[in-house]
């Protein structure tokens, strides 16, 4: 069975709980609307010889045309998520992927008509809304194992933003999915194979087993500067398994170390 983890019990149920929904919503809701603000602004000091130049070069019919009519629905979109998620719909668990969409296409356009406040002003806000919208669909389709514990500090998590305790942990074997079921209540769940990650689970259309991402071989690479060695997974592969419920132990905690659990970044500590 895979390692139950409180630290990735908490992340999990912390990337996937309402707060982080409104600060996804609120963080791609503020990068529309730098677009938004700077596309006004290029509106109201139109050049007339604006359409003398090549076409790729007019951002008000870029963006009026083809960038802002892509990514204004996402502002209703993580709204709409962030009520559904209040009211523990799993349809709020299609949110996440955004961003991704985002970045790939607006990176085919050119920028220079934007002042260099409203580039930075759309970078600033395209950077945390990335970040928090990545964590929310990796939480919702399933990490990799150790990428939030071994393999996560400094990267996903910081010791820094963790509370002093964190809530203790236990299997639940009265809930169980097995390798033919769908899970029928969301909540955080353990697989039963090795080398595999606890993962947020939810009611959804699809019929079957759920299948988990299971790590077969690690890398060997070892960093030149420290001389210590990656444990990332170089191999990885969906395998069937069944779940189990974990749940938390009323009003039981535990204390989180002060250099974190991973400091050393290796599986075993």
């Amino acid at each position: 069975m895979a390692v139950l983890h409180p630290l990735e019990c908490y992340l999990l149920e912390t990337f996937s709980s309402p707060e982080h929904f409104a600060a996804t919503r609120d963080a791609i809701i503020e990068w529309i609307d730098a677009h938004e603000a700077a596309y006004a602004r290029l509106q109201s000091q139109l050049d007339p010889r604006q359409r003398s130049k090549p076409q790729w070069q007019q951002g008000d019919v870029v963006w009026g045309n083809r960038v802002l009519p892509n990514i204004r629905p996402d502002r209703d979109f993580y709204i709409k998520a962030y009520i559904q998620r209040v009211n523990n719909d799993p349809e709020a668990f299609n949110a996440g992927h955004a961003m991704n969409s985002n970045n790939r296409g607006i990176n085919e356009f050119w920028d220079g008509w934007m002042t260099e406040e409203e580039q930075l002003r759309v970078s600033i806000t395209q950077d945390r809304a990335t970040k928090l919208d990545e964590v929310l669909g990796a939480t919702t389709s399933g990490w990799r194992e150790g990428s939030l514990t071994y393999n996560g500090q400094g990267v996903h998590y910081e010791v820094s933003e963790l509370p002093r305790r964190i809530p203790r942990y236990v299997l639940d074997p009265s809930v169980r999915i097995e390798h033919n079921q769908s899970a029928t209540q969301i909540g955080i769940y353990l697989p039963d194979i090795e080398f595999a990650a606890a993962r947020l689970l939810y009611p959804d259309e699809f019929e079957g087993g759920i299948r988990a991402y299971q790590g077969v071989s690690r890398s060997g690479y070892v960093y030149e500067d420290t001389g210590k060695r990656a444990y990332d997974w170089k191999e990885c592969q969906w395998a069937e398994t069944g779940w189990t419920l974990i749940r938390r132990v009323e009003g039981e905690f535990i204390d989180v170390p002060a250099q974190g659990f991973f400091p050393k970044g290796e599986p075993d500590e």
